[in-house]
């Protein structure tokens, strides 16, 4: 049985509705702490996706640990192991492909809608999803597009939120993974919802959790026709 590996870098940000889909198509998959623990070789694995995190890419002298990350990302591109990187992921990768990662001049944070290009409406990672991805963002952050790599969606504040390099190294700029346990997480945990507050202001909070009901139904079946794909792009299902 091929495995896939989860490159987790906080607690708050686990693989949850990931996780739930692996099981559910009866894939095996590890979890790996970036921050304490050595990164397996790459080549065992079917897959590799990694998760976002509060850390900045540009900011090695503080985080360490992602210098070690970065170089052990060329060798999953160069071996030609189907990546995924969330947001942090995502930024990682613009990164070792020489795309600059860099401070936004806004925060990001909620339910958006991004519109995929025509290119992204023609890769198999968006097989299923007409014109538009409904996201959850959380960041401060963002990239240049990297030389070679295919812009595949976009939004009015994020010029640069999906994009592809080469056959199957996947970079989002939003999340994904949220089960209503993150999303929980994210909202009431008392230090997150004090960052949100503080950042987007009581009333921008208040209306996250208003639009919840409706955004996420539609957020995660989105989340799983891309996740899936994804999947089929590993050879993982058919």
């Amino acid at each position: 049985m091929q495995r896939v590996l989860l490159v987790q870098h906080t607690w708050e940000d686990p693989h949850g509705y990931l996780g739930t889909l692996l099981e559910h198509h009866g894939i095996d998959y590890d979890v790996v702490q970036a921050e304490n623990t050595p990164l397996p070789d790459p080549t065992a694995y079917a897959a590799v996706i990694a998760l976002g995190g509060s850390q900045h890419v540009y900011a090695d002298a503080e985080y360490p640990y992602l210098i070690q990350e970065k170089i052990w990302l060329q060798q999953v591109i160069s071996q030609d192991i189907p990546y995924l990187g969330i947001c942090l992921g995502g930024q990682m990768l613009a990164d070792v492909l020489g795309g600059k990662a860099r401070q936004h001049i806004l925060t990001e944070i909620g339910f958006f809608d991004v519109q995929l290009t025509p290119q992204g409406q023609q890769d198999p990672l968006f097989a299923g999803i007409t014109h538009s991805q409904k996201v959850f963002h959380w960041h401060e952050d963002t990239f240049d597009l990297p030389a070679e790599a295919m812009l595949l969606a976009t939004s009015t504040n994020t010029e640069n939120q999906a994009f592809r390099y080469g056959r199957c190294s996947y970079g989002l700029q939003y999340h994904i993974e949220l089960d209503s346990d993150t999303l929980n997480t994210w909202l009431y945990h008392p230090s997150m919802k004090e960052s949100i507050i503080e950042v987007l202001g009581l009333p921008a909070y208040q209306a996250i959790e208003q639009e919840r009901e409706k955004a996420f139904p539609i957020y995660q079946q989105h989340t799983k026709t891309l996740f899936e794909n994804f999947l089929g792009i590993c050879n993982l299902i058919h």
